[in-house]
């Protein structure tokens, strides 16, 4: 069986030990310092004798280590020794996150009465808890509070007991299995069965903020950062405050106001831009439908669209056959695009025009009696298309 060296040291960043079993890119060792994926934590990078270690897999039994590469005068073999080294800021990186997930889940249970569930400390540290809900004055008491502990420096402390011994440690995380159980402790805070890797005093887990919350699967997921994770987390909104408070002229404390500010004064021009855009489509629809000819007692328009958004060609089409009998074939070159649309009452089902249409050029569409879209390849091909529904259109 690996003798897990992080139970005792989680501090020892390299190491030596005897390759037990190797296979390509699968090595298991007689100890190591590496740890595996288990409990919320991520595993381990770094190092076998040279080789990078990209995953560790606890099997119940051994370590074993997945390696990047195989072959090369650095490979492990069995009953060689072989030197370890662990990617450091990742492993100490994972101890302030386990370290403060442990103070954090105390705290919700004393502050709240809400239970710690599960956990994940990846790339996005989170706790999932049985609660409802999280105010946003409750999210700060735990906040304090869990900042206080880090304030004061507590040790924290491992010790491993027999099971019969469990029950009287009053643990706030009950053990999963049986024998001998490794128990992290931090001082008048928390106290759990626990197999991952912690820091060594409360102060290193540097400061804990509570990010974000919301209801996923049943209960309450709380995402947090700790350490340096906070500490660049902090880094990059100082910085966007401080460039958009230089930018518009005012306070760090004033930026909120002033972005409102901005964000009003965009939303009134959003909403005159488009009162104005709608007029000019009025207008357009009124002046393409004066230069049109009447043949039969209905228009027939082809419009070249190209640049033209989808909802602003539909609006015109919508104007265009609402004003008068007609029927409107645009095409945008650019894309490929076609639009369709006749006036309600009878005339060539728009539907079946576009199909026909789309067929001759290469391409496919569909729709209603009265309006269709369809998609051609772009350019020559548009306008086959439009010539092809014109003169069945001409026809009808």
């Amino acid at each position: 069986m690996t003798e897990r060296l992080y139970y005792t040291d989680a501090y020892l960043r390299t190491f030596t030990a005897r390759v037990t079993a190797a296979e390509p890119r699968r090595v298991v060792l007689d100890r190591t310092a590496f740890y595996p994926t288990s409990g919320g934590q991520p595993n381990d990078t770094g190092t076998l004798a040279g080789v990078p270690v990209t995953d560790v897999i606890d099997d119940g039994r051994d370590i074993i280590h997945i390696l990047a590469e195989e072959g090369g005068a650095g490979t492990p073999s069995p009953g060689g020794e072989v030197q370890g080294a662990l990617d450091w800021n990742r492993r100490f990186d994972h101890m302030q996150q386990h370290t403060a997930q442990h103070v954090l889940s105390a705290v919700f249970a004393r502050v709240l009465a809400a239970e710690t569930v599960s956990v994940h400390l990846g790339g996005s540290s989170t706790i999932d808890l049985a609660a409802a809900a999280l105010s946003a004055e409750d999210a700060r008491r735990v906040e304090d509070e869990a900042n206080q502990i880090v304030f004061d420096n507590r040790p924290v402390t491992v010790r491993f007991v027999d099971e019969d011994e469990v029950v009287a440690l009053g643990l706030r995380r009950p053990p999963k299995r049986t024998g001998m159980i490794r128990v992290v402790e931090v001082a008048g805070c928390d106290r759990s069965a626990c197999g991952g890797t912690h820091v060594r005093g409360t102060g290193e887990i540097g400061p804990v903020l509570l990010r974000r919350w919301e209801r996923s699967r049943g209960h309450l997921r709380v995402e947090f950062l700790s350490g340096w994770r906070a500490l660049a987390d902090y880094r990059w909104k100082h910085a966007l405050v401080s460039e958009w408070s230089s930018r518009l002229t005012v306070g760090e404390r004033d930026l909120a106001g002033a972005l409102e500010r901005l964000a009003a004064g965009a939303r009134d021009q959003e909403r005159a831009l488009g009162e104005a855009r709608e007029r000019l489509i009025v207008h357009e629809a009124v002046e393409r439908l004066a230069g049109a000819a009447s043949t039969t007692g209905r228009k027939i328009l082809r419009l070249a669209v190209s640049g033209r958004e989808a909802a602003e060609i539909r609006q015109l089409l919508r104007e265009m056959t609402g004003r008068e009998s007609c029927v409107v074939l645009a095409g945008d070159e650019a894309t490929g695009r076609l639009y369709f649309a006749r006036s309600q009452g009878e005339g060539p089902a728009m539907a079946a025009l576009m199909a026909d249409a789309c067929r001759s050029a290469g391409g496919r569409g569909g729709g209603t009696a009265e309006f269709a879209q369809g998609a051609v390849p772009p350019g020559e091909p548009v306008a086959r298309a439009l010539a092809a529904a014109e003169e069945t259109v001409s026809r009808c």
